[in-house]
């Protein structure tokens, strides 16, 4: 009988924790869920240490498991990169990238630069996925997700991409109704529209003011209140990346531009939860990250 490969159990074991669970794994795998248990067990007997505590929700490391896991994604991400240095070099980069994209901005910035990073690296193939919901990025082979913050905790690996400050907009023909007011406490609730339910923020030095809207539209949609906006119907404040075409039009002019808000909308580069990124990936988040600083 041959000797036993040391390398035998350990990918399942390094899938099998960063998932979650079996059935995790074994989508990041491509593999079965009997084929991992196997796999993990046989490497438990050859250990003589327990490694993952089973429960009805999936899978914990053990503290042996934990310990065992950091070292072992250590030896893998060092030979995952070494193949990829090797196999490809980052001129001659190839593969398919999967990216989801959530919200205004994404759906509308992202795209054109989506496609001039694929003229830049022809060997890349590039499915981007448009959708509302936080896609589950194991269960559905996402490589990338550009996600508003804040992020939920979880185990995914996340990078800052860009972060937007927050103006307010009025229509000019609603100019008179805020013509007494001599900072921007003084709006009144009744005529500000609500994004998100959130509370709004002014600060200018050590002052700070909020203001709860109060309006008769509210959404989680900046577009609904840049339309309501321009009828009229109410000031908005909003991430700057709405608005710009109003604003150019004079359909819609910031008001209180010398105050800050307190709040921004941040937006991250989120990914699967491993330590290792493929060299096309990087490239990607690299290639997003520079053109949007």
């Amino acid at each position: 009988m041959g000797k036993p490969n040391i390398l035998d159990g350990i990918p399942e074991l390094v899938a099998t924790v960063e998932g979650g669970s079996f059935s995790a794994a074994a989508k990041i795998l491509d593999s079965s869920v009997a084929n991992l248990s196997r796999k993990v067990g046989a490497l438990e007997r050859s250990l003589g240490q327990q490694l993952l505590q089973r429960t009805a929700r999936g899978c914990v490391p053990t503290e042996a498991g934990q310990a065992f896991y950091k070292q072992c994604r250590g030896l893998m991400d060092g030979i995952e990169e070494a193949h990829d240095e090797v196999r490809l070099g980052r001129s001659q980069l190839k593969g398919h990238i999967k990216i989801s994209l959530a919200g205004h901005f994404a759906e509308t910035t992202l795209p054109p630069l989506l496609a001039e990073f694929a003229l830049q690296y022809p060997s890349i193939h590039l499915f981007i996925n448009v959708t509302a919901r936080n896609v589950d990025l194991v269960s559905e082979g996402v490589d990338i997700s550009v996600r508003l913050g804040p992020l939920a905790d979880s185990n995914l690996i996340a990078r800052r991409l860009i972060n937007f400050p927050l103006r307010t907009l009025i229509a000019p023909d609603l100019l008179p109704s805020v013509a007494d007011c001599k900072h921007p406490g003084e709006l009144p609730p009744s005529l500000c529209l609500s994004l998100l339910s959130r509370r709004w923020s002014f600060q200018k030095s050590k002052t700070v003011y909020h203001l709860q809207p109060a309006g008769r539209i509210g959404s989680d949609n900046g577009l609904a209140l840049v339309a309501a906006a321009q009828t009229g119907l109410g000031i908005i404040q909003v991430p700057s990346y709405y608005g710009n075409a109003e604003v150019q039009r004079g359909d819609l002019l910031p008001i209180f531009d010398d105050w800050q808000s307190e709040d921004e909308f941040e937006f991250f580069l989120v990914f699967p939860p491993t330590r290792y990124i493929p060299e096309r990936v990087r490239a990607l988040a690299d290639f997003l990250h520079k053109r949007l600083q």
